[in-house]
C-alpha cells in the first residue's frame, strides 16, 4: 500500500475527494437534490401522521369546519328510538355548528319533507330490523332538494352524531364503550404457526406496524443513498473517461485513488443529506407533536425517518454500519460500470442495472421483516449484498440471533474486500478503453487473469 507505484495506491485520494465534493455542490442540479432530499426526509413523519389522522378523524372533524362553510340555520331532531341525545351533544360548543338552532318538531316525518328550506336538515334517527333479522340503528340527514348545504358538510356533522349517539347508548346500556368496541371487533386475524413461529412472534417486542414502519423507512433510505450515489459515480468516472481527463489526472493520481476519492465525495454527500435530514425530522416531529399533540396512533408510524433512531444505540450503530457497508459494495460496483462506458447510451445501461440490483434489495428490505417464515428470514441473512437490506431490521426485531448478525456482517465485509481489490485491478485497465462498451465477460477476465499472463500473452 505505501508502494506509490502499487495498484492499491492511495496516494491523492485527498485532492480527488475534495475535486469531487466541491464539483457536486457547484453542480445546480446536486444543490437542488441536496435541498429536495433533506425536506423530503424532514416533512416524511409529519405527512404519514397528517395521513393517518385524516383517516381517523371522526369526532374532532366537526371542529375542523369553518363557521362561513356551514350554510345551515336549522337542525330539526326526530328521533324514534329509545336513546335520547345528551342536550349538550346537540349544541356544538366551540364548533363551527355552534349558532344553529336545534329543534325538535312534533310533525312526522312525512310531514316535514317536502317543507323544508335550503338551509334547513333533518336528522331523522330510527332502529329498523333487516333481512337477516338484525335490528340496527340508522341515522339520516336530509336536506332540501335545493339546499345550500354542501355534501361534505354534511357527511362530517353525521361522522360526529354516530360516534356520539353510539356513546350515548353504551352508557344508557350500562356498557363500558371500549369494552363494547372490544366485543364487536372481535377477532382482528387469523394466522397459522409452527411452534417455533408462534414463539417467535410472541416473544417480539415490536408490533406489526412497527416492523413494517422500521422495514420501510430502512429501505427508503437505501434507495435514496444507493440511488443517488451511484448514478452520481456511474457518470462522473464515464465523463472523465469520454472528455479524456482521466489521462491527464492518472499523471499525478493512481486509478484506485480516483475512484476513492470519488466514493468518499458521494459517502459524505448522502451523509450530509442523513444527518441534515434526520435533524430536521426531530424538530418537525417536535412542531407536529406541539400543534397536534404526542401520535398515539401506529398509523402515523409507517414511514417516519425517526423510526429508526428509536430503536436504542446499539442497534443504530448497526444501522449505520450496515448502509456503510452496502454503500461501499454498490461505489465500487459503480466505479466498475462506469469505467466500461464509453458514451451516454453505456452509461444509461449501467445505472439501469444497478437500479434493478437496489429495487430487488428494496423490495426485500420491506417485505422480509414482515414475513414470519423463519427458513425464509434465515436464508436472506446469508445471501451476500441483499441481506445488508434486510439483516438490521430483522436483528433489530429479534427475527435473527447475534451470532447470525456477526455472520451476516463477516460475509458482507469479505464481499466488501474482494470489490475493493477487484475494483483496482480492474478500473485501471477499463479507465483507458476508447470505443464500445466492454462486457461483463470481458470484465471476469481481467479479474482472473494476471499483469503477468497478459504481457506474455501480448
Amino acid at each position: 500500500m505505501k508502494n506509490k507505484n502499487s495498484i492499491y495506491s492511495l496516494d491523492g485520494v485527498g485532492k480527488v475527494y475534495k475535486f469531487t465534493l466541491t464539483q457536486a455542490f457547484k453542480n445546480k442540479g446536486y444543490r437542488v437534490s441536496f435541498i429536495i432530499m433533506i425536506v423530503m426526509i424532514m416533512l416524511l413523519g409529519p405527512i404519514m401522521r397528517l395521513g393517518a389522522k385524516s383517516g381517523s378523524k371522526v369526532v374532532t372533524s366537526v371542529s375542523d369546519v369553518k363557521e362561513e362553510e356551514v350554510n345551515m340555520t336549522e337542525i330539526l331532531v326526530l328521533n324514534e328510538t329509545g336513546v335520547q341525545f345528551k342536550e349538550e351533544e346537540l349544541k356544538f360548543k366551540g364548533t363551527a355548528f355552534e349558532k344553529v338552532k336545534i329543534s325538535y318538531p312534533t310533525e312526522t316525518k312525512d310531514e316535514i319533507l317536502g317543507k323544508l328550506t335550503n338551509t334547513q336538515v333533518l336528522l331523522y334517527i330510527t332502529n329498523e330490523t333487516e333481512e337477516d333479522g338484525m335490528a340496527v340503528y340508522k341515522i339520516n340527514l336530509i336536506a332540501a332538494d335545493e339546499t345550500e348545504v354542501k355534501g361534505d358538510i354534511l357527511d362530517d356533522l353525521g361522522s360526529y352524531l354516530k360516534d356520539n349517539f353510539d356513546n350515548t347508548r353504551y352508557e344508557q346500556a350500562g356498557v363500558d364503550k371500549d369494552v363494547m368496541a372490544l366485543i364487536s371487533n372481535g377477532f382482528d386475524e387469523k394466522k397459522t404457526y409452527s411452534d417455533t413461529e408462534f414463539k417467535s412472534a410472541a416473544s417480539r417486542k415490536y408490533s406489526e406496524t412497527e416492523v413494517v414502519a422500521l422495514g420501510t423507512t430502512f429501505a427508503v433510505i437505501l434507495l435514496m443513498v444507493l440511488s443517488m450515489a451511484s448514478s452520481y459515480i456511474v457518470s462522473s468516472v464515464m465523463e472523465e473517461k469520454v472528455s479524456k481527463l482521466v489521462e491527464t489526472l492518472m499523471i499525478s493520481v493512481k486509478p484506485l485513488a480516483l475512484v476513492m476519492g470519488k466514493i468518499f465525495a458521494m459517502l459524505t454527500y448522502v451523509g450530509l443529506i442523513i444527518i441534515c435530514g434526520f435533524l430536521g425530522s426531530k424538530l418537525s416531529n417536535f412542531i407536529m407533536d406541539q400543534i397536534a399533540g404526542k401520535a398515539d396512533d401506529q398509523a402515523s408510524k409507517t414511514l417516519n425517518f425517526d423510526a429508526l433512531f428509536k430503536v436504542g444505540t446499539i442497534n443504530a450503530i448497526i444501522i449505520i454500519a450496515a448502509v456503510l457497508l452496502v454503500f461501499m459494495i454498490f461505489a465500487f460496483i459503480s466505479g466498475i460500470a462506469g469505467s466500461a462506458c464509453s458514451k451516454a447510451e453505456d452509461m444509461q445501461s449501467a445505472n439501469g442495472t444497478i437500479t434493478m440490483l437496489i429495487m430487488v434489495g428494496y423490495i426485500a428490505a420491506m417485505l422480509v421483516p414482515q414475513i414470519e417464515n423463519t427458513t425464509i428470514i434465515h436464508v436472506m441473512t446469508y445471501i451476500p449484498v441483499l441481506s445488508c437490506f434486510v439483516a438490521p431490521v430483522l436483528y433489530i426485531i429479534e427475527s435473527i440471533s447475534l451470532v447470525e448478525l456477526i455472520a451476516f456482517f463477516v460475509i458482507n465485509i469479505v464481499v466488501a474486500v474482494a470489490m475493493f481489490f477487484i475494483c483496482a485491478k480492474v478500473y485501471r485497465k477499463l479507465i483507458l478503453i476508447d470505443g464500445s462498451k466492454v462486457k461483463i465477460k470481458e470484465i471476469f477476465k481481467m479479474i482472473f487473469t494476471s499483469d503477468k499472463t497478459r504481457k506474455e500473452a501480448a
